[in-house]
């Protein structure tokens, strides 16, 4: 899939709700000096917490200490940062570096980005589903994707080159040359102390916008209770038949029930919620509207969960919509196989067993993300016995495929719900260079570093970042 990189510019963004204890701050991002330093997760929240400590959870499957330590770095890296914009203060995560920076930035001029950097956004095509087998290719609208990294996981790709397809593909020459076993087949280790991000929002309507219904927009979640979809659908966003509705000028009383078009369906009941139940931002230029369409425009084109907008099909972005963080995956290298956690939003954010165990160190607006963690590709095992699952409803419910596929000489059958049965860490250790082909069996289960699928490969350490945005060789 190509890479297509656009920047949401200073002056392009207000952010709504940064603040941890309030959600009701709106920041105008208007062209400023540079005020945007990288500030990494600070002291008083378990990161990076001891290997061992932490293996220890694993291996006597202590789920509550594990959820504890995911919800205490999910509460780290929302603190406010020392990073301002017009006098607000951003959170830790917004001050870490894109994959435009890290890959891009630095192909291009050869030069790291400066310690002190304006405020942007940058666009970015959603990667997850270039590993799904999923045959649909419906066109709605588009969700915005950013991978962001930290200070000290890009300045690892920039000390050994990652960032250049040339560097893999020399390590992949020698590894071959030298017959190397694939479970040495690997870059360096990132330090423990690296973190990726990826991070997605979506569309809100502007209450006064003839888009949005009586100033109300219909936003559908996700309920582990919902049924496969009819017709060996996948179950994305499209088929969800819960929504909340929106309401951005307070129209409404919060948890009133009014009624909205959800996934095409008039007359459903929704229960009223607030901007500030969300980290939000708002669109306030017009670059910032023409650089909303041209990215929606340009994720047209392909299929996959993440490749839309979630809003009903026909709505573009205006002056004065707003765009809500709905998902992030963290990852951190804490152990060799990588923590991951992913978060996404809820109506019912404190519902077991995704609201378990949150501690109070999570305050204010991400209190209202649910959470569930891979720590392990198998274990604490589901009732049934079947291997561990976490997955992302905005990430991976489209990765299962919906037509017979096969890989090598194995044949395989339609399995449409196969990612909402996924691990974000056997997905994950498939991360290799050149990029695998992108029929892969469903992602669960143990894969040992041995794996014969990847004996012609480098592994990137658990990141699908470096695969998907290393640069090419200049003048190639």
């Amino acid at each position: 899939m190509r890479h297509v990189s656009t920047v949401w510019r200073a002056g392009a963004f207000a952010v709504l709700a940064p603040t941890l204890l309030s959600s009701c701050l709106i920041r105008a991002l208007s062209s400023s000096s540079p005020t945007l330093v990288a500030q990494d997760i600070p002291a008083g929240f378990d990161f990076p917490a001891d290997e061992n400590v932490l293996l220890g959870h694993v291996y006597s499957e202590n789920r509550q200490a594990i959820r504890e330590h995911a919800w205490n770095i999910w509460a780290g890296l929302t603190q406010q940062s020392r990073s301002t914009h017009n006098g607000n203060p951003l959170p830790i995560w917004e001050t870490w570096y894109s994959a435009t920076e890290v890959f891009e930035h630095r192909y291009k001029t050869s030069t790291e980005p400066a310690p002190r950097r304006t405020f942007t956004r940058h666009l970015e095509i959603p990667k997850q589903s270039v590993h799904k087998t999923s045959s649909r290719n419906e066109i709605s609208a588009a969700v915005m994707s950013f991978v962001k990294l930290n200070q000290p996981a890009a300045q690892f790709i920039w000390d050994n080159n990652y960032y250049l397809r040339s560097a893999l593909d020399d390590l992949n020459a020698r590894f071959n040359e030298n017959h190397t076993p694939v479970e040495q087949r690997q870059i360096k280790p990132l330090p423990r102390t690296a973190v990726a991000l990826k991070i997605v929002f979506w569309l809100i309507k502007n209450s006064d916008s003839p888009q949005s219904e009586e100033g109300l927009t219909a936003l559908p979640y996700w309920d582990p209770n919902y049924p496969p979809p009819p017709d060996g659908q996948t179950p994305t966003h499209l088929t969800w038949p819960k929504c909340v509705a929106v309401d951005p000028a307070g129209r409404y009383p919060v948890g009133s029930k009014q009624q909205v078009t959800c996934n095409g369906r008039s007359g459903v009941e929704a229960e009223v919620v607030r901007l500030n139940h969300f980290y939000t931002s708002r669109l306030t230029t017009k670059e910032d509207v023409e650089n909303a369409r041209y990215f929606m425009t340009v994720l047209s084109g392909a299929g996959g969960e993440q490749e839309r907008f979630v809003t009903n099909q026909g709505r573009i972005p205006e002056l004065n919509d707003y765009i809500v963080l709905c998902a992030m995956h963290v990852t951190t290298k804490e152990m060799d196989n990588w923590t991951f956690q992913t978060f996404w939003w809820s109506p019912t954010p404190d519902a077991p067993p995704y609201g378990d165990f949150r501690t109070p160190n999570v305050t204010g607006v991400w209190r209202n993300y649910q959470m569930c963690t891979a720590y392990s590709m198998v274990t604490p095992r589901t009732p049934t016995g079947s291997p561990h699952i976490c997955f992302n409803p905005y990430l991976e419910t489209d990765l299962g495929p919906t037509k017979p596929y096969a890989v090598g000489s194995r044949s395989y059958p339609p399995d449409p719900m196969a990612g909402t049965r996924s691990n974000c860490m056997n997905c994950h250790m498939r991360a290799a260079w050149p990029a695998p082909t992108p029929t892969n069996p469903a992602n669960d289960g143990y894969i040992p570093p041995h794996y014969g699928g990847l004996a012609t490969y480098v592994k990137t350490d658990f990141l699908w970042s470096l695969v998907f945005h290393s640069q090419p060789q200049k003048g190639k």
